[in-house]
Parts: structure tokens; sequence; C-alpha cells
């Protein structure tokens, strides 16, 4: 029995293409402007936040799940996080990616419960500190991007 192999000496030097995605984002959660920004930050000790869910910083400079309160209780949201993170006890995890820019479908985030009435969902990111400038919106079925 012979096995024949392809002749592929002609193509030694040009580039392949890569089919692999690792951590690929969900469709649908990203909808449009502005462009989507990552950077790596630090997760508080002792924390399992689910993907997609909304983080802030503790008074430690470390990310925690956000809380909405109407007082200086509240975890203002900088971020959101794009994968499901365990961090152990007594040791914050470092240089985990986190959305910090773009638009994003409302429905796609896991708010925390403190979030529970759609005006403080899109009004979850007004006001937070530079560089988040993440704006959460509303995609309706059929349409390619958010409408107004």
């Amino acid at each position: 029995m012979a096995i024949n192999t392809p002749y592929l000496a002609h193509l030694a030097g040009f580039p392949g293409q890569w089919s692999d995605e690792i951590n690929p984002v969900r469709e649908g959660l990203i909808l449009n402007n502005p462009d989507v920004v990552t950077v790596d930050m630090t997760i508080a000790a002792s924390q399992t936040i689910a993907e997609y869910t909304p983080v802030g910083l503790n008074a430690a400079g470390d990310l925690v799940p956000a809380v909405w309160a109407a007082d200086e209780t509240a975890v203002k949201p900088v971020g959101i996080t794009l994968f499901p993170i365990t961090t152990p006890a007594g040791t914050p995890l470092k240089g985990v990616p986190i959305l910090i820019q773009g638009g994003l479908n409302v429905d796609m985030i896991k708010w925390p419960v403190s979030f529970d009435t759609f005006e403080k969902k899109l009004e979850a990111f007004r006001g937070a500190p530079t560089p988040t400038n993440i704006v959460v919106k509303k995609a309706y079925l059929g349409a390619t991007v958010a409408q107004p």
C-alpha cells in the first residue's frame, strides 16, 4: 500500500493560516464603537467572578465585582471580565486581561444583583475614571448594530 503525501516544498517560507482561538469572546457581547481595549489588571484575593461581570476597584486598588449603591459603599465598575476568574485566598491574581473600552450588549453582561434596573445597567459606566470607556447598549433582534 502506497501513501501519497502532497508535495509542499514550494510553500516553504510562506505564512500559513491559524484557525485556533484562545478564549474567544462570545458573539453578541461587542456591538460597535468605541473600539475594544483590554488591559492587564490585578484581581483581589478570594474572589470567584463569572465571565462578563462588571468589576471595580476596592480600597487596595484590586478588582472586585461592582456594587451599585447610592452612597460611598458603591464599587463603581471600571471594566468587564472576559472569562471566569477564581483567585486563591490571601493572594491577588496579577496580569488578568480586563475589557475597559467598547460598545457592549447590556443583555450579555452578567450584572451583579445590585444592578437591578435597566437604568442602573445603562448608567453603570457613566463617570468611570479614565481610561475606562465602556458604552452599554441594547441590541435589537435582526439589527447588525445597536439602535439609539
